[in-house]
C-alpha cells in the first residue's frame, strides 16, 4: 500500500509539472502567434476547398439546421468566430437561407452566454478589495454609459464580424450587466449578422453572382424582405437614441413596407412583370398607411381630451376653460402620445432611455400653480397617461394596420417570385 501511494504521489506532481510547462508555453507570444495563423490557415484551407468544390457543400448541407445550431454553438464558446460563419455561408446553398441564419445566429448567440458567465463569475469570486477596484473602474464615465445603455452597442458588435466581442462579452458579465439586457441584443445581432452571411452565400452558390439574376428577381426574395425590416429597425432605433421623442414603432414598420412595396412594384413595372394583382396590393398598402394615419390622428383626439377632463377636475378657479383646453394641448404636444405605455416600460429597461418619464416631467413643470393643483391632491406624472380602457381598441386597431401593411408587402413579394 505504501508503494501505491508513493506512485500515486508522484504522478501527482508530474501531472502539476506538466500543467506548468504547459502554461509557460502558452505565455509565449511566439507560440501564440503560431497557433493563431495555423488556425487561420486551416479555416482559409476549408474555405478554398469548399468554394473549389474539393470538399463538396453537400457535406454542409447534410449537417441540416440542428448540426448548424450546434456547431455555431459550440464556435459562440470558442475564442475564434470563422468556422460557424464559413459553414453557414456554404450550408445555405443546400438548405433554406432564412433557417440557416436563424439556426446559426440563435446557436452562437446562446454559445456567447460562455463568456458572458465567464466574466460574470470571475467578477463575482474576486476578493472584496479586488471586486472594489473592478467597481471604480467600471463607475468611469464610459463604462457607466456603456453599462446603462447596452443595447445598441452589443447589437453592433454581435451583428458585425470584429474580433472584440469575445471579450466585449467578458466585460458585459464582468459589469454584472443583466443577463435579459445581454442576451436580446446579442441574439437579434448574432441572426441578423448570420442571415446576411446565408443569403449572400445562398445568391453566391446558386445563382454564382447576383449580376446573373435581375434586380427584380432579387427584390422578389425573402432576404429583401429582411432587408427592409433590418433598415426599419436600425432607422427607429437611432431616432429613440438620439432624440427625447420615442419614435412610434408600428408607424414606423408601416411606412418602411408601404417603401418597400413601391421599390418592388416599380421595379416589376420597368422589368415588365406588372399585374392588376400587384398595383391592386401597392393600392391597398397606400389605403392602410392612410388609416393608420387616421387611427393615429385619433389617438392624439383622444389624449387631448382625457387631458382637458384631467385638468378641469385639478383646476383653480383663476383658470378659464379655454386656458384649460390650451393647457391640455401644451401637455400633449410635450409628453407625446401613448397608447401602449407597456411597450414603452420595456423599452425603458432595455435602453435606460426613461424618455417618457422625462417628457412627463418636463410637461408637469410647465403647468402653472397660480391655475392648477399640482402635487399629491391635484395633477401628478403617473395620470399623464391614457386609462387603458380608452386607449386598448385604438391601439389594437394601430397594431392591426401595421400587420396588414406587412401582409401586403409579403404578399406582393411572393406574387412577384411566382410570376418571375
Amino acid at each position: 500500500m505504501p508503494g501505491l501511494q508513493e506512485l500515486e504521489g508522484k504522478s501527482v506532481k508530474v501531472e502539476i509539472e506538466s500543467s506548468k510547462v504547459f502554461v509557460l508555453v502558452m505565455k509565449n507570444r511566439y507560440v501564440r502567434w503560431i497557433i493563431t495563423v495555423l488556425i487561420l490557415g486551416i479555416m482559409v484551407a476549408t474555405a478554398v476547398a469548399l468554394w473549389r468544390g474539393i470538399i463538396p457543400s453537400e457535406w454542409l448541407g447534410s449537417f441540416g439546421y440542428s448540426g448548424l445550431f450546434v456547431l455555431s454553438l459550440i464556435n459562440g464558446i470558442a475564442p475564434f468566430a470563422g468556422p460557424s460563419q464559413i459553414a453557414t455561408f456554404f450550408a445555405a446553398g443546400q438548405l433554406n437561407p432564412m433557417g440557416v441564419g436563424f439556426a446559426a445566429g440563435i446557436g452562437g448567440a446562446i454559445g456567447e452566454l460562455a463568456g458572458y458567465g465567464f466574466g460574470y463569475f470571475l467578477r463575482s469570486s474576486q476578493k472584496p478589495e479586488t471586486d472594489a477596484k473592478i467597481q471604480a473602474i467600471a463607475n468611469w464615465r464610459f463604462l457607466k454609459i456603456s453599462r446603462e445603455r447596452s443595447f445598441f452597442p452589443l447589437l453592433v458588435l454581435a451583428a458585425v464580424p470584429n474580433p472584440f466581442f469575445d471579450p466585449m462579452s467578458a466585460i458585459a458579465g464582468s459589469l454584472k450587466i443583466g443577463l435579459t439586457r445581454y442576451f436580446y441584443p446579442v441574439v437579434i445581432g448574432k441572426t441578423l449578422r448570420h442571415l446576411g452571411i446565408a443569403y449572400f452565400g445562398f445568391y453566391s452558390l446558386s445563382m454564382d453572382t447576383l449580376s446573373t439574376i435581375g434586380t427584380a428577381d432579387y427584390l422578389s426574395s425573402g432576404g429583401f424582405i429582411l432587408a427592409i425590416i433590418g433598415i426599419a429597425f436600425f432607422a427607429w432605433l437611432v431616432r429613440t437614441l438620439a432624440e427625447s421623442e420615442p419614435d412610434p414603432f408600428l408607424l414606423n414598420f408601416t411606412f418602411f413596407a408601404l417603401a418597400g412595396q413601391c421599390i418592388l412594384t416599380a421595379e416589376l413595372a420597368r422589368a415588365g412583370h406588372l399585374s392588376v394583382s400587384i398595383l391592386g396590393l401597392l393600392l391597398l398598402a397606400v389605403i392602410i398607411v392612410i388609416l393608420q394615419i387616421v387611427v393615429v390622428r385619433q389617438q392624439y383626439s383622444a389624449t387631448v381630451d382625457y387631458f382637458e377632463t384631467y385638468l378641469k377636475q385639478n383646476k383653480k378657479a383663476t383658470c378659464t376653460d379655454t386656458e384649460v383646453e390650451h393647457w391640455a394641448e401644451v401637455l400633449v404636444r410635450i409628453a407625446g402620445i401613448d397608447f401602449f405605455p407597456e411597450f414603452y416600460g420595456v423599452l425603458n429597461k432595455v435602453f435606460k432611455t426613461r424618455a417618457r418619464t422625462k417628457r412627463r416631467k418636463q410637461a408637469l413643470r410647465i403647468l402653472p400653480e397660480d391655475k392648477f393643483t399640482i402635487g399629491e391632491n391635484g395633477v401628478i406624472i403617473e395620470n399623464l397617461e391614457v386609462p387603458e380602457a380608452d386607449r386598448k381598441w385604438l391601439w389594437r386597431a394601430y397594431a392591426l394596420l401595421c400587420f396588414l401593411s406587412w401582409g401586403s408587402f409579403v404578399w406582393c413579394v411572393l406574387l412577384a417570385r411566382k410570376e418571375n
